[in-house]
């Protein structure tokens, strides 16, 4: 059993459209604990309510302890 964690720097996009009715996009990132890539992207669609809006760009790992 592996209890050591991961510091992943999550880069992605969101998509919307703005008070005029134009589609944007929005880059961003996030850094988030986990023990794997998959928990991350899990994390990433439920905090963003499992929306076909969001698009991961990359996942970079920062730091393992």
């Amino acid at each position: 059993m592996n209890n050591w964690e991961t510091e992943f720097e999550v880069k992605y996009e969101r998509i919307y459209s703005d008070d005029n009715g134009f589609e944007v996009a929005k880059k961003d990132s996030l850094i988030i604990e986990a023990s794997t890539q998959s928990e991350v992207i899990n994390v990433i669609k439920h905090r963003f309510g499992y929306s076909d809006n969001i698009k991961i760009e990359s996942i970079k790992e920062l730091w393992k302890y």
